[in-house]
């Protein structure tokens, strides 16, 4: 498999259970001091990897959870957001300007703040009250679900989270499981490009699924790629990109099981008589050995993004593109 170091991946999962401590104190600290409601914000898809923890807290608790674009939130403020805030920020670098720039308009608020970085004393660790270094530990994106499983684990309102964080151990094994079984789908979508690219693309998902497939269009297909997306959400779906649906366009729908996945399968029952391309990355055809049923719905998010990490890999090689050439991205001002 093109980009498959199983070795690699497990000892990067290893790195990042061995944070799984770190962490919990960070969330033992912050539910000692008390906050009243709960702030996500970053940039690209750092911010969209956080979309699926706001229906996690939602699942389990009435804790209000913000939402917020780092560029937007200075110039436009929340009225919500205030010293009783507890605030969650990503950023690989550690110095996304925008998510820089977020983080020192919360620290004047007095707003309570962590940062998970990829590097060690960066700008925006040096801002927030907490940070975590995950250096070379990948999946990153599964970090919040340790901080916010702990926090509400804390307030009586997840107690299944230590069975959950038992069962993670093994994680690792089960992402390599994922790479192997999901790598002749997402060949077969990569082999789209094998003679000429195509001109437009739609990718469809739904609750807690959505932020790594929007991410998915956004980030891999159109930064790393040059590729035309849609990514548009199954329930609105139905409001507008309906009418694009034809022979020969390219429908791909991440699918999770959650609470929203009849729409995702509405979305996928329109589709098939009404275009040659549809492809359907399916959570639920992954048996993640270890995992009680009753996490699935919360690893579907995780699951899907191994999935698409196998179609970046492939669409990568296949196109000869490698996914760290920018034309504009980090190389221009703007």
């Amino acid at each position: 498999m093109i980009g498959y170091d199983e070795q690699q991946i497990l000892k990067k999962a290893d790195l990042m259970y061995a944070l799984v401590g770190d962490i919990e104190s960070i969330a033992d600290s912050v539910c000692e001091a008390g906050f009243d409601n709960i702030l996500l914000t970053s940039s690209g898809g750092s911010l969209a990897s956080l979309d699926q923890y706001k229906y996690m807290i939602g699942k389990f608790s009435d804790i209000p959870v913000i939402t917020e674009v780092a560029a937007e939130l200075p110039l436009v403020g929340n009225s919500l957001v205030g010293s009783k805030t507890l605030a969650l920020m990503q950023s690989k670098s550690g110095d996304t300007k925008e998510t820089v720039a977020v983080a020192e308009w919360l620290k004047e608020k007095g707003v309570t703040t962590i940062s998970f970085c990829g590097k060690e004393n960066s700008p925006l660790a040096e801002l927030t009250s907490y940070t975590l270094c995950y250096g070379e530990g990948d999946p990153h994106d599964i970090l919040p679900l340790y901080l916010f499983g702990k926090i509400l684990y804390n307030m009586g309102k997840f107690d299944g989270y230590s069975k959950l964080r038992e069962e993670m151990k093994d994680f690792g094994r089960i992402i390599c499981d994922i790479h192997k079984q999901a790598d002749a789908q997402a060949l077969e979508y990569a082999k789209l490009f094998e003679t000429q690219d195509e001109p437009y693309q739609i990718w469809v998902s739904s609750g807690n699924t959505w932020g790594f497939t929007y991410d998915m269009a956004m980030c891999i297909l159109e930064e790393c790629q040059w590729l035309r997306t849609k990514s548009v959400t199954s329930p609105e779906f139905f409001h507008g990109t309906i009418e694009l649906v034809q022979k020969g366009l390219p429908v791909c729908i991440g699918m999770g099981e959650g609470p929203t996945r009849a729409l995702d399968e509405r979305v996928a029952r329109f589709c098939k008589p009404h275009t040659d391309k549809l492809f359907i990355f399916d959570t639920k055809d992954y048996p993640l050995n270890g995992i009680s049923e009753e996490f699935r719905w919360l690893l579907s998010p995780l699951t899907l993004l191994m999935i698409y990490y196998r179609i970046s890999h492939d669409v990568a090689d296949i196109r000869k593109h490698t996914q760290d050439i920018r034309r504009y991205y980090r190389r221009l001002e703007y």
